[in-house]
Parts: C-alpha cells; sequence; structure tokens
C-alpha cells in the first residue's frame, strides 16, 4: 500500500506532463486499483483463515487399516494366569501399548446373536437374528442365514462409503453378498442342531461342494483348496499346538477330542486364508476374522483344566491328557494373532474382541468315561460373562489406569472398556463415517487418543438401511439354491457324524 500511495503522490506531482484531466483519471484509477488489490488481500486472507481451520481437523492423525480379531469365548480367568506365566506375548504387547478390558455382553449369549450385534450395532430385536435356528409354520426348523438380517451390518455401510473390507469366517454370512471386497463365509448346516451325546457345538466353516460362500465367486475354488491343505495336515496341526495323549482314550474322550476337530480345522483354515490375502493385496480399510476354537474347547476340556469344582473329578490319566488343552489353545491364537499383527504391520489398527468369558458348568454331574451323558460339557456361558477386548494402533490410547503390567495384573485391576454393541459406532467413527441413530451402541471415546479427535465425526445419519438394500436381499432371498442346502450337506456327507 506504501508503495501505491508514492505512485499517487509522484502522478500529482508530474502535472507539468499531464493535463489536469488526465491527471485526475490517473490518480481515480489508481485508487481503484488499490482497492481492488485491498479486496485480493482481504480474500486472501480469508481463504487462508478458512484453509489454516481445515486443515487443523484434515492434520488430525491418518486413520489406519482396522482389523478386528474376533475370538468366541475368550476368558480373563484363563488369560490372566497366562500373562503373568509369559504364555501370551502378543496379548501382552499389546496390553503394553494400547487398552483393554472387559467388554459387557448381554443374554442371550448365542453366537450368531451377539456377532451380528457386533457387526450391526444393534440388538437382536432390530438386526433379527434371534437364535441359531427358527420353527416353521409347517413346524420343520430352518437355520438363521444372512439373508435373514434385517439390517445393514458394517460391511455394507463400509462399501456404500468406498471402503474396501474382507470378512473372514464371520457368523451369519452364508450365503455371501456383494461388497467392496471380499467375503468369506461361515457356512452352518442343520446337523449343528443335534447336541445329543456332544455331536455339535454351534460353529460353522467353509465346505466343500456349496455354493455361495466366497464372494466374489470367482476366487470360492481358491478357498476350498486352502481348506483342503489344511484338511491334508490338520493331525500335524493337532500335534503342534496339543502335543501327543499320553495315555488311551476313555470314549469319553475320543468323543469330547473328536467333536473337537471341525473347529480347528476351521480356525486354521481362516488364519490361512487372512495370511494369504494380507500377502497379496493391499490391506483393505477393514479386515474381519473369526475363530471359534476357544469357545468349543472351553465347553469340552473346562473340567479338565480346573478339577478342583467338579464333583466328580476327572482321573489323572484324564488330567494328563485333557489338563492343557484349553491353555494350549489359547496359545496358539496367541500365536496366531502375532502373526496377523505382522502381515499388517506395525501402523494398523488391531482389535481383539470376544463375545463372551467362560466358566464351569454341570459341575455335579456324572462323567462316566465309558458312557458318556447326553451333555458331556464342562464349561458354559450362559448368564453372560463378559468377554475380552484389545485395542491397540497409532490412533489408541494406552491405558494407564493401572500401574501393574500384563504380568502383575488381576481380574480386579481389569476395568469396563465398552460392550458389543459398541464396535461397529467404533468403526465407523475411526473411519469419519456417519454413526446412523437407530444404533443401539455408541463411540467408546475414552480408548482414543486427544490427538485423534474422535469426537470430530460426521453428522450422524438417522440409518444406514436403505430401501433398495432390502429390495436386493427380497430377490436374493428367492437364489435356487437356498432350499437345497442342508439336504446338499448331509448328502455330501461332511456333516452329521459323531
Amino acid at each position: 500500500m506504501n508503495s501505491i500511495n508514492n505512485f499517487i503522490n509522484l502522478t500529482k506531482k508530474s502535472k507539468f506532463l499531464l493535463s489536469c484531466k488526465e491527471t485526475d483519471f490517473i490518480v481515480k484509477l489508481t485508487c481503484f486499483i488499490c482497492s481492488v488489490v485491498a479486496l485480493c488481500g482481504f480474500l486472501v486472507a480469508f481463504v487462508a483463515i478458512g484453509c489454516s481451520k481445515k486443515n487443523r481437523v484434515d492434520s488430525q492423525p491418518t486413520v489406519t487399516p482396522i482389523v478386528v480379531f474376533g475370538v468366541d469365548g475368550l476368558e480373563w480367568n484363563v488369560m490372566l494366569p497366562m500373562l503373568r506365566a509369559g504364555r501370551l506375548p502378543n496379548f501382552a504387547k499389546l496390553m503394553e501399548r494400547g487398552y483393554y478390558g472387559k467388554l459387557a455382553t448381554f443374554v442371550p449369549t448365542f453366537s450368531p446373536v451377539i456377532w451380528t450385534t457386533i457387526a450391526t450395532g444393534k440388538r437382536h430385536s432390530k438386526h433379527g437374528i434371534h437364535n441359531f435356528a427358527r420353527r416353521l409354520p409347517d413346524d420343520k426348523i430352518t437355520l438363521f442365514n444372512n439373508l435373514d438380517r434385517k439390517t445393514k451390518a458394517v460391511w455394507n455401510i463400509l462399501s456404500d462409503y468406498d471402503k474396501s473390507v474382507v470378512t473372514i469366517g464371520w457368523w451369519m454370512t452364508h450365503p455371501v453378498e456383494p461388497i467392496n471386497g471380499i467375503m468369506v463365509a461361515q457356512t452352518n448346516t442343520r446337523a449343528q442342531l443335534d447336541t445329543r451325546f456332544g455331536k455339535h457345538i454351534w460353529k460353522g466353516t467353509l465346505r466343500k461342494g456349496v455354493p455361495n460362500q466366497v464372494y466374489p465367486p470367482e476366487r470360492q475354488n481358491e478357498m476350498i483348496s486352502i481348506l483342503e491343505a489344511v484338511e491334508r495336515g490338520a493331525d500335524d496341526l493337532a500335534k503342534e499346538i496339543f502335543g501327543e495323549f499320553q495315555f488311551p482314550l476313555s470314549l469319553l474322550g475320543e468323543r469330547l477330542w473328536g467333536n473337537c476337530q471341525w473347529a480347528f480345522r476351521a480356525d486354521a483354515t481362516y488364519l490361512k486364508i487372512a495370511h494369504k490375502l494380507a500377502q497379496s493385496q493391499p490391506m483393505p480399510d477393514l479386515t474381519l476374522i473369526y475363530l471359534g476354537g476357544p469357545d468349543v474347547v472351553g465347553h469340552r476340556f473346562w473340567r479338565y483344566m480346573v478339577p478342583q469344582l467338579y464333583r466328580h473329578r476327572p482321573t489323572s490319566e484324564q488330567i494328563a491328557n485333557f489338563g492343557t488343552i484349553v491353555k494350549d489353545y489359547y496359545a496358539y491364537i496367541d500365536s496366531a494373532l502375532g502373526d496377523i499383527i505382522t502381515d499388517v504391520g506395525p501402523d494398523a489398527t488391531i482389535f481383539v474382541i470376544s463375545d463372551h468369558g467362560m466358566k464351569a458348568v454341570n459341575q455335579n454331574a456324572t462323567f462316566d468315561p465309558d458312557l458318556p451323558p447326553s451333555d458331556i460339557n464342562s464349561g458354559e456361558h450362559q448368564d453372560a460373562p463378559p468377554g475380552v477386548i484389545f485395542a491397540a494402533g497409532p490412533n489408541i490410547r494406552k491405558l494407564t489406569s493401572t500401574e501393574k503390567t500384563p504380568t502383575s495384573l488381576m481380574r480386579s485391576d481389569l476395568i469396563e472398556v465398552c460392550g458389543v454393541l459398541d464396535i461397529t459406532p467404533a468403526i465407523l467413527a475411526m473411519l469419519r463415517i456417519p454413526i446412523g441413530l437407530d444404533m443401539d451402541g455408541e463411540v467408546p471415546t475414552k480408548i482414543f487418543t486427544d490427538q485423534f479427535q474422535i469426537t470430530h465425526q460426521p453428522a450422524p445419519v438417522d440409518t444406514h438401511d436403505t430401501a433398495e438394500f432390502f429390495s436386493k436381499r427380497l430377490k436374493s432371498s428367492a437364489h435356487p439354491g437356498k432350499a437345497e442346502r442342508l439336504e446338499q450337506l448331509r448328502s455330501l456327507g461332511y456333516i452329521g457324524n459323531d
């Protein structure tokens, strides 16, 4: 501005070169230019201030890929002694750099109900999965499946926002649906309804010959080949995890052990798929992996881990065979977690969650080794003991509410972090996707760092559900393979054996 004023003064003094009329014109023109320059300066300053404000919001830490490692039935009472003994080093590392504690759950503690709640942020009254199965008007029983879900899951919502998703083995994902990524279903069968003599526990796996288990469909053969490779190495894997039995198995022992093999194969299959995908493609925005083995061994072998809680105690030989089964499998899960963390890299955000804990059951029952009872389970969760939650990553707060280390932690030191309803809201908030007002959960803000500014989210929306979404699901429910699926599985011979 000083240079402009100088120019005006110089012009006024130069009347000997110009007429008064010409001089007045130049002065007026110069003043006009001055005004324009001043206005431009104001606009530049205004934009700079606006950009500065925007940069302050956008300068938040970059959102990193999120991995949700869902493990059915993890129990703190098992994990804490193992942490103190140094047998869960990868969980301990997560605790040292992140947040952890109890994850509240609810009744009924049925896996399809709670894992669908985790994936939707809604109670079963809204998402529509009320149990494992339901009775039809003709008195036949049919399993709930993916098409019975009445609301969008987190993988649908992220796909709507062009975020990439991989789901592996998650409950209620068969038949698979189109998503912006890859979906590997957990396929359940009607044979799982038969729990007499401990025949089945309510879990599924990939199954040969069944359509609609993988999206996109052209990758199904690839995933089935991984299943086949796992099956070929199943015996070696079991020896690697558990060692060999010291004594011959009784009829009860054979039944307990035999009823777990499919769960071990399912977990190993899902883990190998996760490893292959992590090695062969860029990390998606969200990866969901489900493992069910800890729940299965908890149901079967709790009595052998804590024999003092049961009136009919196992023999010393039975304890030698089965006393470490539960803890050995927890150690296997810890090792798998370490592999996952290595695959995804140090910048990913890791959540480990369980749908519930476990406790003793049938403590006054007689477990005849040669004449197994109809209920051979010795562990259960029906009164909803809390699950576990671990979270670690660049934007996760380090828990400082206790001065104790993972190797000295007691159960009384644990806090309730959040509930199963809050996982999907947390994921959406981290990815800056609006929360649905129809969700029953909320964002657990206390687990995030102040720098992440988790409260700076888009305004919530009434719902993510749309008429188009329901229309597509209605059409999908009529696909020809659905009515034949249960009978097809029986005829293939992959189900129904003790």
